[in-house]
């Protein structure tokens, strides 16, 4: 394995999560090559880095263009292309990523330090120059650029939890389970501090869907009680919406089977 940590050594970096994080491992073969008209897509357009200053070129997506065909639990899919891979963009000239909606959230003091942190040694792990078709390998790098911008910034847990519940969304994309895995845990982890830290919305997610992410977590990770009593508080609250209540119930009962083929007892289940 290799990573975005490997040249920055000597840097004094205060990072949330273990280096494993930061490295680039795949344990699935690439995806295949796509067929369809990006330009259908994305169209490329000119921005400014709020950290250097410097112009570059990123792809941005036609949203009226995105047909959803169902939902993930709470991951959206779409026909023919995954927008899920530009939802993160990155100055080329500093090394500078961000959430498209949080590129420009930079005060002057994360500005200075991320100029030291990262700028100033930029050229010795700098990426090839990502390429307007970005596929799920490369999305991966983006986020885990982004997650490190994250660290330095210091950002709330939310965001870098969000960062870390897409990456596993593509590797899920990749159909690479053990990363899968891997990044649910520390997802996990973050949205769980998240949750007990900071007020709703957290990035954008209310209460009930936190509390529902928490839930999928704790299934993918065998931990069917904890699972149980997110749904179970989910199911009973008449505040939270119908859709939200539904796949609730739809996830609780697949947590019930997986508890009876994983030779669990009942007791002391919530209501």
């Amino acid at each position: 394995m290799y990573g975005i940590l490997d040249n920055l050594d000597h840097v004094n970096l205060e990072l949330d999560f273990d280096d494993a994080v930061f490295a680039t491992s795949f344990y699935a073969p690439p995806p295949p090559e796509s067929e369809i008209d990006i330009n259908t897509y994305i169209y490329s357009k000119e921005f400014n880095c709020p950290v250097c200053r410097a112009k570059f070129t990123a792809a941005v997506v036609r949203q009226s263009r995105l047909r959803l065909t169902h939902m993930e639990e709470l991951r959206p899919v779409y026909k023919d292309f995954e927008p899920l891979c530009y939802d993160v963009m990155m100055c080329v000239n500093c090394g500078y990523a961000a959430f498209r909606e949080r590129f420009d959230v930079v005060s002057e003091k994360q500005q200075e330090i991320l100029l030291e942190k990262i700028r100033l040694n930029y050229s010795n792990f700098m990426p090839a120059t990502f390429p307007l078709e970005i596929n799920p390998m490369q999305a991966i790098e983006l986020y885990k650029y982004a997650l490190l911008t994250a660290c330095i910034k210091k950002t709330s847990m939310g965001e870098k939890a969000m960062l870390l519940i897409k990456i596993s969304w593509l590797y899920e994309i990749l159909g690479d389970e053990r990363n899968v895995l891997f990044y649910t845990k520390h997802a996990n982890e973050a949205l769980t501090e998240a949750y007990s830290t900071e007020r709703f919305p957290i990035f954008g997610m209310s209460e009930g869907a936190v509390s529902y992410m928490l839930a999928s977590f704790a299934t993918t990770l065998g931990n069917y009680q904890t699972a149980l009593k997110f749904l179970s508080e989910i199911i009973v609250n008449k505040n939270m919406s119908t859709r939200l209540r539904d796949l609730s119930r739809d996830l609780k009962e697949k947590v019930q089977k997986l508890r009876k083929e994983a030779g669990e007892t009942e007791e002391n289940d919530p209501e």
